[in-house]
């Protein structure tokens, strides 16, 4: 699915979301990411394929105001630790992929410091 981006911001995009991977700037990712708007697309290692507290303290959260994290293509809760961790760290939401995906360009184009963290499969 393409989704619409404001192109007169010098920002991230998210440009494209398929089942086998999402586009970063036309840059194809099909595995664990983050991107943010003073982080280029990186890697997410995750600890044992679970979005739990050690791969949440991998995530520079420092400086952002809001963590939007992308479960996959269906919602998963995070852990109440990882969920207390980052009560106390950084403004937060748990949605599927795609709806962070969409979240992250308009929060982004709003001027905001956001991180995305996004995995592409709900086996996790």
């Amino acid at each position: 699915m393409q989704i619409a981006v404001q192109n007169s911001l010098d920002i991230v995009k998210i440009t494209k979301i398929e089942s086998t991977h999402i586009e970063v700037d036309n840059v194809k990712v099909s595995q664990p990411f983050f991107v943010g708007v003073d982080h280029a697309l990186t890697p997410w290692s995750l600890s044992h394929e679970l979005v739990d507290k050690t791969s949440i303290e991998r995530l520079p959260l420092a400086g952002y105001e809001l963590l939007l994290i992308g479960t996959g293509d269906r919602f998963s809760r995070i852990d109440p630790e990882s969920m207390r961790y980052l009560s106390n760290m950084v403004g937060f939401e748990v949605m599927t992929t795609v709806s962070a995906c969409r979240t992250f360009n308009i929060v982004a184009g709003e001027g905001r410091k956001v991180l995305l963290a996004a995995v592409l499969s709900t086996g996790l």
